[in-house]
């Protein structure tokens, strides 16, 4: 098993799959701690994306590569907290996952980044019995373990409010930002002879690609097509489940054309997509909602649900259409925010604070008495 220096801050990620939003963000915190000459490392059990290919600074990726069940990578957890001296700086568990596993290896005192919560692992009302008791013992240990002097870090008042009933603790808000620092002045995306509009994300239920798609077909469809105001064409960019059934339903609604499914996208044509894009769609329901923010930071009008924690910094501003309810309200939202990118309403004020990747980090580091 290899070993870090004792003064190194730990961060846990009990699994690293793929490159997400958690992931993301904690690639934001190592590269400020190095930024500021504080040594980290992550801790997995298994590194499966080749992590630090992703990091734009050196990285220490420790993998335990435990044996297969729960109880052998919780070992493995164990026995790794137990090489480091009682004085090492505590350990940062990212995630649901990585909290009750730290708790069940007897670690104490550790800081807790709470990306989800259960209320967002999928449909509450399908789950079973047994899942539903499952969730309530874990809740129940990670509980114990979040309120053994650690700090619990959200960033959204939703995922507060969710962290005070499952586990009964008081969590800290920070707010996640996109890029790494607060653009000033960000670009104007003028709409010329095409309406552009894209969303980026992992394909799967939760993201409610379907609704953009339905809701575009219905605004094809109404007395004055939307396409007879402007051209217009929507990119999804992100790889997930239920890519194949929605290029069936965009061709089944007549709209297949004017859809475009990039699947997994290089950064460098990710920036492209951005560049192009007058309007960013995020009808999603999850923690918080980084994208929101990047494409804001690049001067870009977003629409997203209430649903996204950074819907809360975002309900006073004509640079964000935020809506509620179900599917039926998406339509009419899309309209709305149509129509104010085309009459350029958004241009009109100043884009609200929004917070950069630093401004998060430097809090987080506060938080966990890193600095």
């Amino acid at each position: 098993m290899q070993t870090s220096p004792g003064d190194s801050r730990a961060i846990i990620i009990t699994e690293i799959e793929q490159f997400g939003g958690a992931e993301r963000s904690v690639l934001a915190l190592s590269r400020w701690l190095y930024q500021r000459h504080r040594r980290n490392h992550i801790v997995t059990y298994f590194d499966r994306c080749n992590f630090a290919q992703y990091a734009t600074h050196p990285l220490q990726v420790i993998e335990l590569k435990p044996s297969s069940g729960a109880r052998n990578k919780i070992a493995a957890l164990r026995t790794y907290f137990n090489q480091h001296p009682p004085n090492s700086p505590k350990p940062l568990a990212s995630g649901y996952q990585p909290a009750l596993h730290a708790t069940l290896a007897g670690q104490r005192a550790f800081h807790t980044l709470m990306h989800d919560t259960p209320s967002l692992f999928g449909d509450q009302d399908n789950r079973s019995l047994s899942t539903k008791l499952r969730i309530a013992i874990s809740n129940r240990i990670i509980g114990y373990g979040l309120r053994t002097g650690g700090n619990t870090i959200v960033t959204s008042e939703y995922l507060r409010s969710e962290c005070h009933k499952d586990f009964n603790i008081d969590a800290k808000i920070a707010r996640m930002g996109g890029l790494s620092t607060q653009t000033q002045s960000p670009p104007s995306h003028p709409v010329n002879d095409q309406l552009r509009m894209f969303s980026v994300c992992r394909i799967e239920p939760n993201k409610r690609i379907d609704w953009i798609i339905r809701a575009l077909a219905e605004l094809e469809r109404a007395d004055q097509p939307l396409s007879t105001i402007i051209d217009w064409r929507l990119d999804l960019a992100g790889m997930g489940s239920l890519l194949p059934a929605l290029r069936n339903m965009a061709q089944t609604l007549g709209i297949g054309d004017r859809i475009h499914f990039h699947g997994f996208v290089p950064d460098d044509d990710l920036e492209r997509l951005f560049a192009q894009t007058h309007l960013f769609l995020m009808p999603a329901v999850q923690g918080y909602g980084i994208p929101a923010i990047e494409s804001l930071h690049r001067g870009i009008p977003v629409l997203l649900h209430r649903e996204s924690g950074v819907s809360d910094i975002l309900l006073d501003t004509p640079w964000a259409t935020v809506f509620s309810g179900g599917e039926e309200n998406m339509t009419p939202a899309l309209r709305s925010a149509i129509d104010g990118i085309l009459q350029g309403k958004h241009h009109a004020v100043m884009q609200p604070h929004l917070p950069s990747e630093d401004e998060w980090a430097e809090r987080v580091a506060k938080l966990c008495n890193w600095l």
